[in-house]
C-alpha cells in the first residue's frame, strides 16, 4: 500500500514525503523528480518548450509507474488532481492523504519560489489565489486530509500520516 500525498503546489508535499521516509521502510517518490528524469529536462524547461498539455501527458504515464510501486510515499505535483484518472491509478495501491492549508500559507511560502514553479511565473498573487480556489474541489477527492498550518514541522505531518496508515493496517479506521 502507498502514500499518495496531494495538495497545491507550496503544500509541503515534498518535504513531507522525505520525513515519511525517514521515519519508515516507505521509499519517496517524487512525480515531478521522475518527470525531469524521463525527459531529461527540468519541469520548467517542459513547460516553456512543449507546454502544459504535454506536461500533463508525460505525468500521467509517471502517475501509472508510480502507482505500480508498493510500500512508496508519493508526492504528486500540485496539478496531478486535475485528472481524475490520475487519482484512479494513484487509488489501485495507495491512500490519497491531500495537505489541505489556507491560502495565506501558500502565500507565504510562495512568494519566494516564482522561479522554481512554471506555474506561478508572471502571475499576481490573485492569480494564485484563483488557482488555488479552483483547484479546490479537485483536492477533496481523497481518502484524508489533513490540515496544513504555519510552524509546523514535516516531521510531525508525518507522524500522523504514519499512524493514519497504521490504523488503516490494523483496521482502525
Amino acid at each position: 500500500m502507498n502514500i499518495v500525498l496531494t495538495g497545491f503546489m507550496a503544500s509541503g508535499k515534498t518535504e513531507i514525503s522525505k520525513a515519511v521516509e525517514q521515519m519508515s521502510a516507505y521509499k519517496r517518490l517524487d512525480t515531478d523528480d521522475m518527470i525531469a528524469e524521463e525527459a531529461k529536462m527540468t519541469i520548467n524547461e517542459i513547460f516553456a518548450k512543449y507546454g502544459e498539455e504535454y506536461f500533463r501527458k508525460l505525468e500521467h504515464e509517471i502517475i501509472k509507474k508510480a502507482s505500480d510501486e508498493d510500500n512508496a510515499v508519493i508526492a504528486t505535483g500540485g496539478g496531478t488532481v486535475l485528472n481524475r484518472n490520475n487519482i484512479s491509478e494513484l487509488r489501485k495501491n495507495g491512500v490519497i492523504i491531500n495537505l489541505s492549508p489556507d491560502f495565506s500559507v501558500i502565500k507565504e511560502r510562495v512568494e519566494d519560489a516564482a522561479a522554481t514553479r512554471p506555474l506561478l511565473q508572471n502571475q499576481s498573487i490573485d492569480e494564485i489565489r484563483e488557482r488555488f480556489e479552483k483547484r479546490r474541489e479537485f483536492y477533496d477527492n481523497c481518502d484524508y486530509k489533513i490540515r496544513v498550518v504555519s510552524g509546523r514541522t514535516p516531521k510531525s505531518y508525518a507522524m500522523e500520516i504514519l499512524k493514519i496508515m497504521d490504523d488503516i493496517s490494523n483496521k482502525k479506521i
